[in-house]
């Protein structure tokens, strides 16, 4: 079984102004989306696209936490949400305001992301119980942001809780990425920003970035993916050998999702047990879709363009 973890779920209210936003004047959107967000969800929604059952975990509050858990569950994916005293606020709601390009087809997004509800002790510890009741073999996906009112040894509790038989994927960046290598994740997903701030320097060429990405293995990573954008992907496997997969050429709409379609992507190669050249091809075919669609792909677009890579 597939579980995601997002720590700090949120509705996200995405606008579509015509055009850019005045500043200090009125400004109005064309249409309007509210959906459930956040990184391991949305690892989840493409998991359940591709045919994947997975069950969603992490900490909700409030009417905005029943939202979440009641639009996932309305598309047929699994929760176990913990839900936060009411006294400890609310599920933040985060606005994405989505400007066109001057060709109309393509945006660039503007985000307001707010803080979340207070995580609490008790609330750690029901969590970390799930987690310690997963089997062996389970993937358990970790991915998105902690929130900045958990107590700060949440992270390092939830690692310890992850039963040694689950593959535990990481998608996070800076100290909580140096904080679960000490844990042996069976695979980190950094992209080439996040590999450079890691580096402290800017990485040019493969062979720059696979020196980089060998340091995160041999610091406790198995299995290594490096996201590159419109280059495709760079894996390492547990024993070091290098795979690569361009991604296909296209018009861009968003990036929106684009990361966690190709983690997401990748798991359902995984699991399909065809080899990593296969898995890491769907994965970048799922990222590459997000691309193209400028939203979360559905199984239709990712085998379209999976035929391309």
């Amino acid at each position: 079984m597939v579980y995601t973890l997002t720590l700090n779920p949120s509705l996200d209210y995405v606008m579509y102004p015509k055009e850019h936003l005045e500043k200090g004047g009125i400004n109005r959107s064309e249409k309007e989306e509210l959906r459930a967000g956040g990184k391991g969800i949305n690892v989840s929604i493409v998991l359940k696209n591709l045919d994947v059952p997975s069950k969603a975990l992490g900490f909700i509050a409030g009417n905005t936490g029943d939202e979440i858990e009641g639009t996932l569950r309305s598309i047929g994916i699994r929760t176990g949400f913990i839900m936060l005293p009411f006294k400890n606020g609310m599920s933040r709601i985060n606005v994405k305001i989505r400007i066109p390009y001057d060709d109309k087809k393509g945006y660039e997004e503007t985000e307001l992301n707010a803080a979340g509800p207070i995580v609490d002790e008790e609330s750690v510890h029901e969590l970390c119980g799930q987690i310690e009741r997963l089997s062996d073999g389970d993937i358990l996906v970790l991915a998105g942001s902690m929130p900045h009112t958990a107590p700060e040894d949440t992270l390092d509790k939830i690692l310890k809780a992850v039963p040694g038989g689950v593959k535990l994927v990481v998608d996070m960046t800076g100290d909580r990425l140096k904080k679960a290598l000490k844990y042996n994740p069976f695979l980190i997903k950094p992209n080439l920003e996040e590999l450079c701030q890691a580096a402290g320097k800017e990485l040019k060429t493969v062979e720059e970035i696979t020196k980089e990405a060998q340091k995160l293995r041999k610091s406790g990573a198995r299995n290594v993916i490096v996201s590159m954008g419109a280059e495709g992907a760079l894996f390492l496997d547990k024993d070091g050998a290098a795979y690569s997969c361009k991604a296909p050429s296209g018009k861009p709409l968003g990036a929106f999702g684009a990361g966690d379609s190709m983690t997401a992507g990748f798991i359902k190669g995984f699991l399909e047990n065809q080899g990593i050249e296969y898995a890491l091809k769907l994965g970048v075919a799922a990222g590459s879709a997000a691309v193209f669609e400028g939203k979360l792909p559905d199984k239709k677009a990712i085998m379209k363009v999976f035929n391309k890579v």
